[in-house]
């Protein structure tokens, strides 16, 4: 499913790649710079999904959005990395997940409620 890539830009090789830097849509929507903190200091971040929208904030500051399963995001999936998986950002439940890639990564206060 779709991902809020969290990451020390700095410091990860993906972090090299614009659409992979930390805060993006991964691989479909390419933040802006400056909204992520220095490593050692808390980010805040809130992922939004309602009425076919999807937006990621980062420390106060909106650094992707997106539509969700309309003829838009099915260029932007196409035109990504995630064009050969057919179910990809296709279901409208599912889980949520937190993911690392070796490196160490510290989430504190996490709230997940229905809107």
């Amino acid at each position: 499913g779709p991902e809020m890539q969290v990451l020390d830009n700095d410091g990860h090789a993906d972090g090299k790649i614009p659409s992979h830097r930390a805060g993006a849509l991964y691989d479909l929507v390419t933040p802006p710079d400056g909204a992520v903190k220095p490593v050692g200091e808390w980010n805040q971040a809130r992922v939004l999904v309602q009425n076919g929208r999807i937006e990621h904030w980062l420390n106060g500051q909106k650094v992707a959005e997106s539509s969700y399963g309309d003829d838009a995001w099915r260029a932007a999936v196409a035109a990504s990395k995630f064009k050969d998986m057919p179910l990809f950002g296709k279901a409208s439940a599912g889980h949520i997940a937190l993911q690392d890639h070796g490196d160490r990564v510290w989430y504190r206060s996490i709230k997940i409620k229905p809107l």
